[in-house]
């Protein structure tokens, strides 16, 4: 079966696109980065650079009967709403309309936890518990309007499956390693709480889960998943650890989580207003990362997918620090 990814350019699905071509699968990689799509296309991937918001490009990507995974997406925790609407709710919408159009044989979706994220500590957050009557910030509504286009048409016959990767890390990784890389330089980690509990994901077992929801039953069509190591772990100590190993020694700075929340509000305010294409040094969505556990179940995913970490934390690690020393060598 021909395998499409969408984001294919990016972390999560340049590494599945390595792997589904290790086990011999034709895969098509769309993406934007012409670098990253090089390098897939040299280890066999056919490869088509383009915007999913575009449907002409879409439907000359995508064979009929083909799987589809996507990955694609504007992940970040600030950017312009017009940015995220166009790149994660627009995008979405066409790509389910080609992918019913093609007959797809099963569109597998990646979300995020985010939609979860809220100014309170939560531990073993199950997909059908309530969620913040507000999302966080513009990522987490756009995703979340995102599934929503997925749900739709699943009913009008779209077989699919939503996961909710948490914390994804691993060789290439664009987002923790980095920002806790520039945190590292500044001299100190910023500490709110020094008991919060978080869960990561190793980005293999992400690629696990994809090809569980893949292959799975019809029970899990139309449904949500978390996907984790669940290993969860204390953040401070993690961060440390992870820091100390790549050769930061940074201090702690203790800052008052009700101050830190009204400082980011007022920055995200300026941001928003005066240099919109600029990240706050502090916004709402790092103080509830910093300030409150939250860890997920993957009971679920267990249940109906099959999915069970096939990296552990340590191994996860073992594999990654490595890579990082030697990329900034």
């Amino acid at each position: 079966m021909t395998v499409v990814v969408t984001g294919a350019s990016g972390f999560l699905g340049g590494r599945l696109t390595e792997l589904l071509l290790e086990q011999g699968r034709d895969v098509i990689a769309l993406g934007r980065n012409p670098l990253a799509l090089a390098r897939l296309s040299s280890l066999g991937a056919t490869t088509h650079a383009g915007d999913l918001a575009d449907r002409t490009y879409l439907e000359k990507s995508i064979p009929g009967g083909a799987a589809l995974v996507h990955c694609g997406a504007f992940s970040s925790p600030w950017g312009r709403t017009a940015d995220f609407y166009h790149s994660n709710v627009l995008a979405t919408q066409v790509l389910c309309s080609v992918a019913l159009e093609k007959r797809v044989s099963r569109l597998v979706h990646i979300s995020t936890p985010s939609v979860y994220v809220e100014k309170a500590s939560k531990e073993s957050i199950r997909e059908s518990d309530p969620l913040p009557g507000t999302m966080i910030n513009d990522y987490a509504d756009s995703k979340l309007k995102a599934e929503r286009v997925v749900d739709e048409y699943f009913q009008l016959g779209l077989g699919s499956v939503i996961l909710r990767p948490q914390g994804i890390f691993g060789p290439r990784d664009t987002a923790i390693l980095p920002r806790l890389i520039r945190v590292a330089r500044k001299g100190f980690v910023p500490v709110m709480d020094e008991t919060v509990r978080i869960d990561l994901t190793f980005v293999d077992n992400v690629v696990s889960a994809i090809l569980c929801a893949l292959s799975s039953g019809p029970a899990s069509l139309g449904e949500v998943f978390n996907i984790t190591n669940g290993e969860p772990v204390n953040q401070l100590q993690t961060l440390e650890s992870l820091l100390g190993r790549l050769g930061y020694q940074v201090g702690r700075k203790h800052i008052p989580v009700d101050r830190a929340w009204k400082i980011a509000g007022i920055l995200e305010w300026i941001h928003r207003s005066f240099m919109p294409d600029r990240e706050p040094l502090l916004t709402r969505y790092g103080v509830c990362t910093l300030a409150y556990t939250r860890t997920l179940s993957i009971e679920k995913a267990k249940r109906l997918l099959g999915y069970s970490p096939v990296i552990d934390m340590e191994e996860g690690l073992e594999r990654t620090i490595p890579w990082f020393a030697r990329s900034r060598s």
